[in-house]
C-alpha cells in the first residue's frame, strides 16, 4: 500500500509556510529585538488558550532571533535558548537548565567553551549539591549573585566584538534571548517574577542589558507573575492571541494544498464549502486547523476535498474531534472538573453548542439544587471552561464550538 504526504503537522509546532497570520506580533518582536541589541530591551509575554498557536509563535520567534528567518530586510544574531517550565521546577533547577541550553547552542556554534565553564562553575556545584540560591554562599558570594555576574560576564563575552573572537566567534552576537514556554506551570515557591525582576535589574545596573525574556504560556501567567511580584509585569509586553480568520485559514489549508501537490506529483483540489467548514469546525485555532485538514487529507481517496470530507474528517472514527478531545478536553472533562453536577452544566451548555445561554434556561434543565448551580458555574467560569458575557449578568457559553461537539459525541451515557 502506497501512502501520500500529508503537509499538516497537528503534533508539533508550525514556523514556515503553514504559520499564517501574527504579522503584528512579529512585527513589534523584530522592533524588541532591535532595542534588545542596544541595551534597552523590553520582555515579552505570548498568551492565549491552548491550541492558540503560541508554541508556534515561540519557534518563529527563536528562529527569526537566531538569524535562521528573516522579517523585510532584516536579520538578528543572538544566541537564543529555549526551556520549559515544569510545576515543581526548583529556581536551582531553572538555573542549571538555563546553563545547560547555554552550553548546547555554544557547542552548535563550535564556541571555546573554557572561560564560560569558569564563569558558570556555581551552577556545577547546585546542580552536584542542590543548594539554595539564597542559603548557600561561596566566598561570601550567594549563589544568586553568581548567576547575575555570570549571566553579565556572558553577555560581555559574546556581544563584544575581541572577546567574542578569542571563544571562537566570527562575529560578536547581538545579545542572549531566553524563551521559557509553559511558564504558566512555575509555581509559588519559585517566584519566577521576583527571579526576572532583580535578574534584569542587576543587568542595568552593569550597563550590559542585551538580555530579552520571552515568556509564553495559558493566561494564568499574567496571574503567576503578579502573584510572585506586583511591578515584574511592567517589565513586559503582553501579546493575547487569538483565533485566526477565514482568509488566515484558508490561506493554511492553501499553503497545505501547495506542498501536497508538489511532494506527491498530483492535483488536489477543494471546494468553497469546504474551506467555510475547515474555519467553522476549528474556529480559527492553528492547533484544530492542522489536526482537521490532516485527518481530512487522510481519508480523501479522489484528490477532491468537498464539505462532505471535512465532515467525516472532523467526525468519524479517529478522526480529527476525537483526537483534539484526547488532548484538550478529556483532561478539562475528566481531570479539572471533579463534580458530576459541574459537568451536567456543560452538557446542558452543549446543546446550543457554544452560543450563549442563561442561567435560567440551565436551572430549568438542571437536576440539582440552585447553590449546587451557582457553585458549578462559578467553578467553571474560574477555570475558564465557560464564557461570561460582558454586560449581561448571568448569561454564558462554552469556549469552542468543537468542546460542544465533543461533549455531544464523547459522554455519551
Amino acid at each position: 500500500m502506497s501512502y501520500n504526504f500529508i503537509p499538516f503537522s497537528p503534533n508539533q509546532p508550525t514556523y514556515s509556510g503553514m504559520f499564517a497570520g501574527r504579522l503584528q506580533e512579529i512585527s513589534r518582536i523584530d522592533e524588541i529585538l532591535f532595542h534588545v541589541k542596544q541595551g534597552n530591551p523590553t520582555n515579552i509575554i505570548i498568551t492565549g488558550e491552548r491550541g492558540i498557536g503560541k508554541s508556534s509563535l515561540l519557534l518563529v520567534t527563536n528562529y527569526f532571533s537566531k538569524g535562521l528567518l528573516s522579517w523585510k530586510d532584516t536579520t538578528h544574531n543572538f544566541l537564543t535558548i529555549q526551556l520549559s517550565i515544569d510545576t515543581d521546577m526548583t529556581i536551582e533547577q531553572f538555573v542549571v537548565k538555563i546553563k545547560n541550553e547555554l552550553d548546547r547552542e555554544l557547542n552548535k556554534i563550535n564556541v571555546i567553551k573554557d572561560g564560560f565553564k569558569r564563569i558558570w562553575d556555581f551552577a556545577q556545584r547546585l546542580e552536584m549539591i542542590g543548594c539554595g540560591l539564597k542559603e548557600k554562599k561561596q566566598n561570601n558570594i550567594s549563589a544568586y549573585d553568581s548567576l547575575c555576574y555570570s549571566l553579565s560576564d556572558t553577555l560581555k563575552m559574546l556581544t563584544t566584538n575581541s572577546k567574542a573572537k578569542e571563544i571562537g566567534l566570527e562575529k560578536e552576537k547581538d545579545g542572549i534571548v531566553l524563551l521559557i514556554d509553559e511558564a504558566d506551570n512555575a509555581n509559588k515557591n519559585m517566584k519566577l517574577g521576583v527571579f526576572i525582576k532583580n535578574l534584569t535589574e542587576y543587568l542595568v545596573k552593569e550597563g550590559n542589558n542585551k538580555f530579552l525574556f520571552l515568556l509564553s504560556g495559558l493566561p494564568k501567567i499574567i496571574d503567576v507573575l503578579r502573584e510572585s511580584h506586583e511591578s515584574s509585569l511592567r517589565l513586559f509586553d503582553i501579546f493575547g492571541l487569538n483565533q485566526l480568520t477565514q482568509k488566515e485559514t484558508t490561506y493554511i489549508i492553501n499553503k497545505g494544498v501547495e506542498e501536497f501537490n508538489q511532494k506527491n506529483n498530483l492535483v488536489m483540489k477543494i471546494t468553497d464549502e469546504a474551506y467555510e467548514y475547515f474555519f467553522e469546525y476549528s474556529e480559527g485555532y492553528p492547533h484544530f486547523i492542522q489536526q482537521i485538514a490532516y485527518s481530512t487529507f487522510q481519508i480523501d481517496n479522489d484528490l477532491s476535498i468537498n464539505k462532505d470530507d471535512v465532515k467525516k474528517g472532523m467526525f468519524n472514527k479517529s478522526g480529527a474531534l476525537e483526537k483534539i478531545g484526547d488532548r484538550y478536553y478529556k483532561g478539562i472533562y475528566f481531570n479539572k472538573i471533579n463534580v458530576e453536577s459541574y459537568r451536567e452544566i456543560l452538557k446542558i451548555m452543549s446543546k446550543k453548542w457554544n452560543l450563549w445561554i442563561t442561567k435560567e434556561e440551565i436551572k430549568k434543565q438542571f437536576s440539582g439544587k440552585e447553590s449546587v448551580l451557582n457553585n458549578g458555574i462559578k467553578a467553571l467560569r474560574d477555570r475558564n471552561i465557560i464564557l461570561s458575557k460582558k454586560g449581561s449578568y448571568g448569561v454564558y457559553r462554552l469556549q469552542w464550538k468543537s468542546f460542544a461537539f465533543w461533549l455531544k459525541y464523547y459522554t455519551r451515557k
